[in-house]
């Protein structure tokens, strides 16, 4: 059974990406996909694993510039990372720790992600490019992504399904 979550889990984040392209790459970005990071809180590794996965194949067909390894392993790193810190902090569920939790991993995607995207479309970037452009391109997409719909796609998780919930 988590084989077929993880695969599940994977190809809705490859979708999401890609349906929404437009608004999921480049340095301004709303990876509306990335609150499926949020579902290791109820779903465990699985999870975790999905996000990782999806986003190794969605990074490896971007939009707007060619495929780049940094991004593919980064950027995925990134959403499994956050996955795992999820998972250990919604241990003891609460609303109050899948908030933190969703800051936290946010945080996470944003200095892994927002560290990369400049090193990768800028033929030459500073640390301002990589605090302004990355970091702040990154990091208001990521809180609509993680604290605002994850928390919402996992609470709602928790009511219409509470027997695949694991954790």
């Amino acid at each position: 059974m988590i084989v077929a979550e993880i695969v599940l889990i994977a190809s809705t984040y490859f979708a999401l990406t890609w349906i929404l392209a437009p608004i999921s790459f480049l340095p301004f970005q709303v990876r509306f996909s990335d609150s499926l990071i949020m579902l290791s809180a109820v779903f465990g590794e699985a999870a975790a694993w999905g996000v990782f996965l999806g986003c190794i194949v969605a990074n490896c067909f971007p939009v707007g510039y060619p495929p780049n390894i940094i991004d593919v392993v980064f950027g995925s790193l990134a959403n499994l990372i956050s996955g795992y810190v999820v998972m250990a902090l919604t241990r003891r569920y609460s609303r109050i720790r899948l908030v933190a939790a969703s800051l936290i991993s946010s945080l996470i995607v944003t200095i892994i992600v927002g560290t990369c995207l400049p090193i990768i479309i800028l033929p030459k970037f500073t640390v301002k490019d990589i605090l302004f452009l990355g970091y702040l391109g990154v990091l208001p997409g990521e809180l609509v992504a993680q604290a605002v719909l994850g928390f919402w796609l996992v609470e709602g998780v928790r009511k219409l399904l509470p027997k695949m919930v694991r954790r």
